[in-house]
């Protein structure tokens, strides 16, 4: 049975997507890139369910769900370019970071509220199954998108 992919990876699958294509152009930072994206789609330690789920009111919820919505086509696009130098990488993730933000600023959400949420929800199965509930077409294709990424060869 397939493990349900959890909001944080799913979320963090931006970073994933993203330095996938730097990769190719053989950058040794987006290479390092990878590899802190490994490392943080590692799960922090569980706690008992609901215990951090109630830190959140529904509005911070929707805003974290927004800003991956947002992210998606930007990721989509991001992801389908060839890369052929460190230069294009590095515009490419520069136009990942500016739009990133501006989603942020756009939800009211800081880089370490976003970052929070998502680890709180790979902790915490109650906020987890809350995000998915208040967004489940979102949920679905964050999962294809992580699916779809997982099944790309390591570079």
């Amino acid at each position: 049975m397939k493990k349900p992919v959890s909001m944080l990876g799913a979320a963090l699958i931006t970073v994933g997507l993203l330095t996938a294509p730097m990769a190719m152009a053989g950058s040794q930072s987006a290479q390092q890139g990878q590899s802190q994206a490994r490392a943080q789609m590692q799960q922090p330690q569980p706690v008992e369910p609901g215990t951090l789920s109630k830190q959140y009111q529904d509005d911070e919820l929707r805003s974290f769900l927004d800003v991956n919505r947002d992210m998606i086509p930007v990721i989509k696009n991001l992801s389908s370019q060839n890369v052929s130098d460190q230069q294009q990488a590095q515009s490419m993730m520069q136009e990942f970071q500016s739009k990133t933000e501006d989603s942020l600023k756009e939800h009211d959400l800081s880089v370490q509220q976003y970052q929070q949420i998502g680890t709180d929800a790979s902790r915490d199965k109650a906020l987890e199954e809350r995000l998915i509930n208040m967004d489940p077409q979102l949920y679905k294709q964050l999962q294809s998108m992580q699916s779809q990424a997982q099944q790309q060869p390591a570079q």
